[in-house]
């Protein structure tokens, strides 16, 4: 768990009440048994996982879509399926409490390139098929931007708060 010093302090702690706080969990750390550390990285990488499913489950929503619909309404639907997607993994991923600023990276970049692969490979291969004509790569990148939009609002969010408590 994070301490936030500024925060403590706006509340009228102690810098030694502080480090008291911050001696006692790390001793509670230390104690974790490892089968709760092994869950609390299951639950991360799990999330990571069940997100990439709902990319590949979106995709498959997009097929019948993309033989009657224009490049405009499917960036439309994409970009509120993507909405809704992003807004359930941003809405547990601040619930984890060990995730730093490289894991936030990861996500980003496995997100984004998953979201615009898979939705460059359904486009181009259904085009093929229907002889629609839609571009993959305007598609792709809607649905990653809204798919990682509430993702992303949420840690500027928390960056500024950070920022404004120090």
């Amino acid at each position: 768990m994070r301490i936030r010093h500024a925060r403590l302090r706006a509340k009228g702690w102690t810098d030694e009440e502080i480090a008291q706080a911050e001696e006692s969990l790390k001793r509670a750390e230390e104690r974790k048994h490892p089968a709760l550390s092994w869950l609390e990285k299951a639950v991360f990488w799990g999330l990571l996982f069940l997100t990439v499913v709902g990319i590949f489950t979106v995709s498959l929503v997009l097929v019948p879509l993309l033989v009657v619909l224009d490049t405009a309404m499917l960036a439309l639907i994409l970009a509120l399926l993507g909405i809704c997607l992003g807004s359930l993994f941003a809405i547990i991923i601040p619930d984890i409490e060990w995730v730093e600023r490289k894991h936030h990276a990861l996500n980003i970049l496995v997100i984004a390139a998953v979201a615009v692969i898979n939705v460059r490979f359904i486009v181009t291969s259904v085009d093929r098929l229907s002889g629609a004509a839609h571009n993959p790569w305007i598609l792709g990148a809607v649905f990653a931007v809204a798919l990682l939009a509430p993702y992303l609002f949420h840690l500027v969010g928390e960056e500024a708060r950070e920022a404004a408590q120090r």
